[in-house]
């Protein structure tokens, strides 16, 4: 596949940590992605990982229907020829092969939701601290299905972060860093439209923050890394991981 990014892009995200293009992808495939979800979670297959928001769980939020309810689906990529095809987009593989190099495996997927009213936060963290892969440089792609603003839960990032290493995580509201004590000062936000995607370091502290809106925010997410990379957890715990570039395949190591 050709070139996507630009020398100065490739070096915007070695300094930041991230990369955003709104509107990357046209509003069919969206609306298509988002049809096919529904379907899904209605009759979910073998693997499919579904995740209520845990307001819903202890009762203390009601949601119009079950869809509205859902917080995480994992194992769209696995599961669905749809989602295969966008972990493998035109627009997007060739990008995350400029970041990260020809020969990529999957480490994870997950979409996901805030519904309105309910949609809950997300802590500043990095990825990395819960990924047992080294190096730690995994490059996660964030696609926005709705338009994600200010007001429903969109991205916000410390520029930058991702090289200051790993830093200490601790369970506050959940598996964060301690935000007391972090430099927020240079924090950016990242609003998209639906169709947008944001490529992001897996060492680049972001949170998300409760929707409190009417609309919904949901957002797919597949986390890329190279085929060189370490599985540093017990060896009997390693996944067989999904190669998606140059092929699809699945490769226990390689």
């Amino acid at each position: 596949m050709p070139r996507k990014l630009t020398e100065e892009q490739i070096a915007a995200y070695q300094r930041d940590g991230f990369l955003a293009f709104d509107r990357l992808l046209p509003e069919s495939e969206v609306d298509a992605l988002v049809a096919r979800l529904q379907e899904l979670v209605e009759s979910p297959p073998t693997g499919l990982r579904i995740q209520v928001e845990p307001r819903v769980q202890r009762g203390e939020a009601q949601a119009p229907s079950y869809f509205e309810s859902i917080r995480k689906v994992e194992g769209l990529v696995e599961n669905d020829e749809l989602f295969l095809r966008l972990a493998r987009h035109p627009e997007i593989l060739p990008r995350v092969q400029d970041l990260l190099g020809e020969e990529l495996l999957m480490f994870r997927d997950a979409l996901m939701m805030k519904p309105p009213k309910i949609g809950s936060e997300k802590p500043y963290h990095q990825d990395s601290a819960y990924w047992r892969i080294e190096p730690m440089d995994l490059c996660s792609i964030w696609v926005a299905l709705d338009d994600a603003t200010l007001e429903n839960g969109c991205m916000r990032i410390i520029p930058g972060s991702h090289l200051w290493g790993l830093l200490e995580h601790k369970r506050i509201r959940d598996f964060q860093v301690d935000e007391s004590t972090l430099d927020r000062s240079g924090e950016v936000a990242v609003p998209l439209h639906r169709g947008g995607v944001l490529f992001f370091h897996s060492l680049v502290l972001h949170a998300t923050d409760d929707n409190l809106s009417d609309r919904p925010r949901k957002a797919m997410i597949v986390s890329y890394m190279r085929a060189s990379s370490r599985w540093t957890g017990p060896p009997q715990a390693e996944p067989n991981w999904l190669m998606l570039a140059p092929e699809v395949r699945r490769v226990r190591s390689v």
